[in-house]
């Protein structure tokens, strides 16, 4: 099976035209004919955009696993340094928390989330503005 791979180097360019009509439909009329091409704009960033998500939650997720990673490793690292002293669990949160290389990769991750939450913010936004442009589609006349 092969699976067609869409260029998603421009996404910013589509997603810019989606804001541009968004735009102009709020000021001026739009022939339904027009509405419709708009509407199917909308779902072509939504396309493209799916892509970036899937690229940005697999970074997510091994981020995460990052970190699950070096808490491991520092865990026993810490545990087989101080092996004359009674080290409490909460003494080994401590350390894996101030570490930096653990902050780092929480950071990392952090930033994911972050760019993931505004990924699918912006899926939503279009999602509803390819509604808003189909619904406007089928009117005869629209904004008088």
């Amino acid at each position: 099976m092969v699976i067609c791979m869409i260029d998603v180097t421009d996404i910013d360019i589509v997603i810019n035209k989606c804001f541009a009509a968004m735009t102009t439909s709020s000021m001026e009329k739009m022939d339904t004919q027009e509405a419709d091409k708009i509407a199917a704009l909308f779902l072509v960033a939504q396309m493209k955009l799916s892509f970036i998500i899937e690229n940005v939650e697999m970074l997510a997720r091994g981020a995460k696993n990052e970190i699950t990673r070096l808490e491991g490793e520092k865990y026993f690292e810490y545990k087989n340094s101080n092996l004359d002293k009674k080290i409490t669990e909460n003494m080994m949160s401590s350390y894996l928390a101030k570490d930096a290389d653990i902050m780092k990769a929480r950071q990392e991750h952090a930033k994911y989330e972050s760019e993931l939450k505004k990924w699918n913010y912006l899926l939503s936004t279009l999602k509803d503005g390819h509604y808003y442009f189909k619904n406007n589609s089928k009117n005869k006349i629209w904004s008088e």
